[in-house]
Protein backbone atom coordinates (compact mmCIF):
# COMPACT_ATOMS: atom_id res chain seq x y z
CA UNK A 1 0.00 0.00 0.00
CA UNK A 2 1.33 3.43 -0.97
CA UNK A 3 1.04 6.21 1.62
CA UNK A 4 0.92 9.90 0.68
CA UNK A 5 1.78 12.71 3.12
CA UNK A 6 -0.10 15.98 3.35
CA UNK A 7 0.58 18.64 5.93
CA UNK A 8 -1.61 21.47 7.17
CA UNK A 9 0.00 24.86 6.36
CA UNK A 10 1.23 26.97 9.29
CA UNK A 11 -1.11 29.83 8.37
CA UNK A 12 -4.19 27.54 8.39
CA UNK A 13 -6.35 28.25 11.45
CA UNK A 14 -5.85 25.51 14.08
CA UNK A 15 -8.65 23.86 16.01
CA UNK A 16 -9.20 25.25 19.48
CA UNK A 17 -6.49 24.04 21.86
CA UNK A 18 -4.34 22.63 19.06
CA UNK A 19 -0.81 24.01 18.71
CA UNK A 20 0.72 21.43 16.40
CA UNK A 21 -0.26 21.16 12.73
CA UNK A 22 -0.57 17.46 11.91
CA UNK A 23 1.14 15.80 8.97
CA UNK A 24 -1.35 13.35 7.54
CA UNK A 25 -0.32 9.97 6.19
CA UNK A 26 -3.12 9.14 3.76
CA UNK A 27 -3.52 5.82 2.01
CA UNK A 28 -3.59 5.81 -1.78
CA UNK A 29 -7.40 5.62 -1.83
CA UNK A 30 -7.75 8.35 0.81
CA UNK A 31 -5.38 10.46 -1.26
CA UNK A 32 -7.56 10.00 -4.36
CA UNK A 33 -10.65 11.05 -2.38
CA UNK A 34 -8.72 14.00 -0.88
CA UNK A 35 -7.68 15.26 -4.32
CA UNK A 36 -11.28 15.02 -5.55
CA UNK A 37 -12.52 16.97 -2.51
CA UNK A 38 -10.94 20.03 -4.14
CA UNK A 39 -13.93 20.22 -6.48
CA UNK A 40 -16.39 20.61 -3.59
CA UNK A 41 -18.37 17.64 -4.86
CA UNK A 42 -20.86 15.76 -2.69
CA UNK A 43 -20.17 12.24 -1.44
CA UNK A 44 -22.49 10.86 -4.15
CA UNK A 45 -20.64 12.82 -6.86
CA UNK A 46 -17.27 11.68 -5.52
CA UNK A 47 -18.51 8.08 -5.49
CA UNK A 48 -19.45 8.28 -9.18
CA UNK A 49 -16.15 9.96 -10.09
CA UNK A 50 -14.02 7.43 -8.20
CA UNK A 51 -16.24 4.41 -8.89
CA UNK A 52 -16.75 3.73 -5.18
CA UNK A 53 -19.83 3.32 -3.04
CA UNK A 54 -21.13 6.38 -1.20
CA UNK A 55 -20.48 4.68 2.14
CA UNK A 56 -16.83 4.06 1.15
CA UNK A 57 -16.42 7.73 0.22
CA UNK A 58 -17.98 8.78 3.56
CA UNK A 59 -15.58 6.44 5.38
CA UNK A 60 -12.54 7.93 3.59
CA UNK A 61 -13.70 11.54 4.07
CA UNK A 62 -14.17 10.88 7.80
CA UNK A 63 -10.66 9.38 8.05
CA UNK A 64 -9.11 12.24 6.06
CA UNK A 65 -10.71 14.85 8.32
CA UNK A 66 -9.54 13.00 11.42
CA UNK A 67 -5.98 12.58 10.12
CA UNK A 68 -5.82 16.30 9.30
CA UNK A 69 -6.63 17.19 12.90
CA UNK A 70 -10.42 16.94 13.00
CA UNK A 71 -10.96 19.74 10.50
CA UNK A 72 -14.33 20.43 8.86
CA UNK A 73 -15.23 19.14 5.41
CA UNK A 74 -15.01 22.70 4.06
CA UNK A 75 -11.49 23.06 5.46
CA UNK A 76 -10.56 19.68 3.94
CA UNK A 77 -11.87 20.89 0.56
CA UNK A 78 -9.79 24.06 0.85
CA UNK A 79 -6.64 22.12 1.76
CA UNK A 80 -7.28 19.71 -1.11
CA UNK A 81 -7.60 22.63 -3.54
CA UNK A 82 -4.36 24.14 -2.23
CA UNK A 83 -2.56 20.80 -2.46
CA UNK A 84 -3.86 20.26 -5.98
CA UNK A 85 -2.78 23.74 -7.07
CA UNK A 86 0.70 23.45 -5.56
CA UNK A 87 1.17 20.06 -7.23
CA UNK A 88 0.16 21.53 -10.58
CA UNK A 89 2.34 24.63 -10.41
CA UNK A 90 5.78 24.26 -8.83
CA UNK A 91 7.20 27.36 -7.17
CA UNK A 92 8.14 29.95 -9.73
CA UNK A 93 10.62 32.74 -9.03
CA UNK A 94 8.96 36.08 -8.34
CA UNK A 95 5.67 34.66 -7.04
CA UNK A 96 4.14 34.41 -3.58
CA UNK A 97 3.16 31.17 -1.80
CA UNK A 98 -0.07 31.06 -3.88
CA UNK A 99 1.81 31.41 -7.18
CA UNK A 100 0.69 35.01 -7.72
CA UNK A 101 2.87 37.81 -9.01
CA UNK A 102 3.57 40.67 -6.55
CA UNK A 103 0.72 43.22 -6.35
CA UNK A 104 2.66 45.83 -8.35
CA UNK A 105 2.92 43.41 -11.32
CA UNK A 106 -0.67 42.09 -11.16
CA UNK A 107 -2.07 45.25 -12.66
Amino acid sequence: MRVVSYSVPVWFPPRTGQDVRPQAQLTEQESAVFRCLATGASNAELAVELQLSVSTVKFHVHNIRAKLGGISRLQACLLAALARESAREPDRPGTDHLGRAPAARRG
